[in-house]
């Protein structure tokens, strides 16, 4: 038993997990930094800028990274592999541009609720072009199950921007936080170019045929089904924004929901590193239930010890990473929390199933009505209950997702020969 338990601490996935957990734990540092470095003020206009500027990310390159994911895993042919990278990249970097157009018109036009927001996102409007290569280039390394090397550029990744935002914060506060985020996209795209070996040539021209209609096809159902399903995570923040005009209420909410929204990397990590397999297994029934199965039971057990603990822990949690002046956030925090398990245990799966089936549109029409059911809920109840309403409306709407998501594979898989 002993050895069968430490082989599999030494297996690839245990070595990827815990290579993922420490890139994560180290972005989890930075919200508590600049939660300290900046105030509540300052920290509520981030929060409220950055969760516009992330409402244009869940687009993020037109689904180009799911693309690659999709495509490259079904590839078997590495220039093949590397035509769809460079496809994908070429698309990606015209649309973040265009999207980085939008976020400048907003910024303009719209009125803002949160007083000195509009300068700070206006900084904030090429954030999509810097994200774009990263997010493209780890589903590639993941499709071509290069997990090892994913998990050290995650690393990296995280470290460099971790240290260039905290120098910028030190230095030149909110503004700095904004601008030196610039700085590690820089450094991050040229250590993937030489370190790493990224292999784009935007310069080239398609040796290989690939199917970009269906690519573009794929990746614009998945962008939107992905981008209406992210919508939980950063609507919240956009209607307290609007609806209580606070920008320190908006603070204290975004502190309760620090920890319970950064952890959900940790499904997120067990699926995608299956999802290849998923994908290969698409059409065996058999097989992709077992799957299924063993992968739910395990995110089971793990996401009920990681709420109960996070709920009975709140208090110590909150007052010592955050300080005393943000104990509103104990109670949104322990609702959340209970919240993720819902989250880890049946919408991540349901969801990634249904993706490597193939199902791109309907997971979209799916995560539509989900949508228009989030927006009048979360209103409503901000509007009553301020941001004790918002958590509630996060926990309603995770177990509403993960029923419809649940019900519908029930169906689909029966269909499956």
């Amino acid at each position: 038993m002993i050895k069968k338990i430490l082989r599999k601490f030494r297996g690839e996935f245990m070595l990827v997990f815990m290579a993922n957990m420490f890139s994560y734990l180290v972005a989890f540092s930075g919200a508590i930094i600049y939660v300290r470095m900046l105030g509540k003020e300052d920290f509520g206009i981030y929060t409220f800028a950055f969760g516009i500027v992330s409402l244009f990310l869940l687009v993020n390159g037109f689904g180009a990274a799911s693309g690659v994911l999709q495509y490259v895993s079904k590839s078997r042919d590495s220039n093949e592999q590397k035509a769809y990278l460079n496809f994908a990249f070429k698309s990606g970097i015209v649309f973040n541009l265009f999207i980085a157009v939008l976020i400048i018109l907003y910024a303009f036009i719209v009125p803002l609720p949160i007083a000195n927001s509009r300068s700070v996102l206006l900084g904030m409007a090429l954030f999509p072009v810097g994200r774009l290569y990263i997010d493209i280039f780890q589903a590639y390394l993941r499709a071509t199950s290069q997990n090892r090397l994913q998990a050290k550029f995650l690393i990296i990744n995280n470290i460099i921007l971790l240290l260039t935002n905290v120098i910028g914060v030190a230095i030149f506060k909110l503004y700095g936080l904004v601008y030196f985020t610039y700085i590690g996209y820089i450094l991050m795209y040229f250590i993937s170019l030489f370190k790493f070996k990224l292999p784009v040539n935007l310069n080239s021209k398609d040796e290989i045929k690939i199917n970009k209609k269906h690519f573009l096809s794929y990746s614009f159902f998945t962008t939107l089904s992905n981008a209406f399903s992210g919508l939980l995570f950063i609507l919240d923040t956009i209607i307290i924004g609007y609806v209580l005009k606070d920008a320190e209420l908006l603070a204290i909410y975004k502190v309760a929901t620090i920890i319970p929204f950064a952890i959900t990397f940790i499904p997120n990590i067990v699926v995608n590193y299956h999802y290849p397999e998923f994908v290969k297994n698409a059409h065996n029934k058999e097989a992709l239930q077992i799957l299924a199965f063993r992968v739910s039971k395990q995110l089971f057990i793990f996401s009920s010890i990681v709420s109960l603990c996070l709920i009975i822990s709140a208090k110590h949690l909150i007052l010592i990473l955050f300080g005393d002046h943000y104990h509103e956030s104990i109670l949104p925090f322990q609702i959340i929390a209970f919240g993720y398990w819902i989250l880890a245990t049946f919408r991540t799966v349901n969801g990634n199933i249904l993706a490597a089936l193939g199902k791109a549109k309907l997971s979209f029409y799916l995560t539509f009505v989900i949508l228009i059911a989030n927006v009048f809920v979360t209103y409503l109840m901000v509007h009553f209950f301020s941001i004790i309403g918002a958590a509630i409306a996060v926990l309603f709407m995770y177990a509403f997702s993960s029923l419809i998501g649940y019900t519908t594979l029930k169906l689909v898989l029966k269909k499956l020969p």
